[in-house]
């Protein structure tokens, strides 16, 4: 058996059905394009290549839409890569945007599951992935099966029934070393003070509110991730890099992989885990377009 597995953590890929359509959510000065070429050129990417199970955690698409899933799976099939993908949804894969709603959500979560099918990726949450006797990967939907519209289209919920089941899946691989639970919404966002003091970004109060889990199931959440020794914590949606610890568990954050940075960049987290020691390593990894 390898010492190491390794593994690339893409989130917020907002893929679109053509290139030439504009990503739904604006920057400061415009819409975002080039989401589909972004993703191909990640694809490309020889640490990404090289991994041997690639995590994407929610927004796989910008609205939704079927032909944004086909164009997904497309992508992920020129590249190879399908067997490797480890894909859970995003409230943008599940909600709609807009003040009001154009379609009911059972309509979305269908919407969803089928293009999820597609790679034939589980739908039933949460779900547990195992990569060889070590590792177990355990998904949890936290888009609250669809939002009520656009003003809390953004706000992460679990669930108790979830949450009940996700500690059952926990007892019973409790032997497994190396435990991640994966989910789309933040378990924690930190204060803006905390982020001042770690040279990071802060995060103003009523994004914070918007963007992380209500406040009993991140706090559940984090409490089963202790109880059961999870090694890491894995999310996106913020569309920022993050790694810290809270209450003694590890939360990692991708940002949005298919979004520039300022030096026209694109970046993703890797992991590299070593089976003798235990120890995770996280990086972030830079790619230029």
């Amino acid at each position: 058996m390898r010492n190491i597995i390794t593994m690339a953590h893409l989130s917020d890929l907002h893929l679109v059905p053509d290139d030439g359509t504009t990503r739904s959510e604006p920057k400061l000065f415009g819409r975002l394009r080039g989401m589909n070429a972004h993703f191909r050129r990640l694809l490309a990417d020889e640490p990404i290549r090289a991994s041997d199970l690639v995590l994407i955690t929610g927004d796989v698409t910008d609205r939704g839409l079927l032909v944004e899933w086909e164009m997904f799976w497309r992508l992920a099939e020129e590249a190879s890569m399908v067997d490797r993908l480890v894909v859970l949804p995003g409230n943008h894969d599940v909600c709609c945007l807009g003040l009001r709603r154009q379609r009911p959500r059972a309509e979305d979560w269908a919407r969803a599951r089928h293009g999820l099918a597609m790679g034939h990726q589980e739908s039933t949450f949460p779900w547990i992935r195992r990569h060889g006797s070590s590792v177990a990967l355990f998904g949890v939907d936290s888009a609250n099966a669809g939002n009520l519209g656009g003003l809390d289209n953004a706000i992460g919920r679990i669930g108790v029934h979830q949450l009940a089941e996700l500690g059952r899946s926990l007892l019973l691989y409790q032997d497994v070393p190396h435990k991640f639970i994966m989910l789309h919404h933040s378990p924690n966002i930190p204060a803006p003070a905390t982020s001042r003091r770690r040279g990071e970004k802060a995060t103003p109060v009523w994004e914070r509110q918007a963007l992380q889990l209500d406040p009993f199931d991140r706090r559940a959440l984090r409490l089963l991730a202790r109880i059961f020794r999870v090694k890491s914590i894995l999310h996106g949606h913020t569309h920022a890099h993050l790694d810290r610890h809270v209450g003694g568990v590890r939360i990692i954050g991708a940002a949005a992989s298919t979004e520039p940075d300022g030096d026209g960049c694109l970046s993703y987290k890797h992991y590299t885990l070593y089976h003798s020691s235990g120890t995770l390593r996280a990086a972030t990894r830079r790619c230029a377009l």
